[in-house]
């Protein structure tokens, strides 16, 4: 019996390769690909698959549901976005309230550039983080560095009158939100026009600057 193998078979294997190496990234990769063209709700374990270019079942070595994917995807995201927030302050200006603008432009920016991940981490296709931990603690990590900021700005006395957690829900929903309305395309130019991605970063350095000097004012 002859062993060599068909052109077909080994097309098979060599997209299958994934088998034996970063096949995990790989269907992350490929759920970010497919988010555009079917949005996450219609997403599937078997389409996933196969843009991955393996077999449905290879999925289930590294995902048992939809659900796993997305966390993972979701988890990726805040890694990321923990890890902008962080750089963008430390690479500022030592005046805490720059370095909270800072991150706030950092947080738009992500948004911006990584619109498939922000669907997963806020558009509630997880029902339950504290089922996935390993997203639970990166999500807690992301929220940590801005609120890292947050206390900075309060043990320099740059404002007073509000607390903590006052100032960091503040300063959250005004990035998030705008980050929101620029990644879904809700907010234009004085033409009408979509804003380019510079445009969208001025607006979002404005809008955080507009917020960090009302906390100056209350000094």
């Amino acid at each position: 019996m002859s062993t060599s193998h068909s052109p077909r078979r080994g097309a098979r294997q060599a997209r299958g390769g994934y088998h034996h190496g970063d096949l995990r990234n790989a269907l992350i990769g490929a759920t970010l690909e497919l988010i555009p063209e079917v949005g996450v709700r219609e997403l599937s374990l078997r389409a996933v698959a196969r843009r991955a270019g393996v077999s449905h079942g290879a999925s289930y070595r590294h995902f048992q549901d939809k659900e796993s994917l997305l966390a993972a995807v979701a988890e990726q995201g805040y890694n990321e976005l923990a890890l902008a927030l962080h750089t963008a302050a430390q690479s500022s200006p030592q005046e805490p309230l720059a370095k909270l603008q800072a991150a706030g432009v950092a947080y738009v920016e992500f948004g911006i550039r990584h619109r498939q991940h922000l669907q997963v981490m806020f558009g509630g296709a997880i029902a339950d983080f504290d089922a996935h931990p390993t997203l639970k603690l990166a999500a807690q990590n992301a929220h940590h560095e801005l609120k890292a900021v947050v206390a900075e700005i309060l043990r320099g006395g740059t404002t007073v009158g509000f607390d903590q957690e006052v100032i960091g829900a503040a300063a959250w929903s005004i990035v998030h939100g705008l980050t929101v309305l620029l990644a879904e395309g809700q907010i234009h130019g004085p033409d009408g026009k979509s804003l380019s991605q510079q445009g969208q970063l001025s607006l979002a350095a404005a809008v955080t600057g507009l917020f960090c000097s009302g906390l100056r004012e209350r000094k």
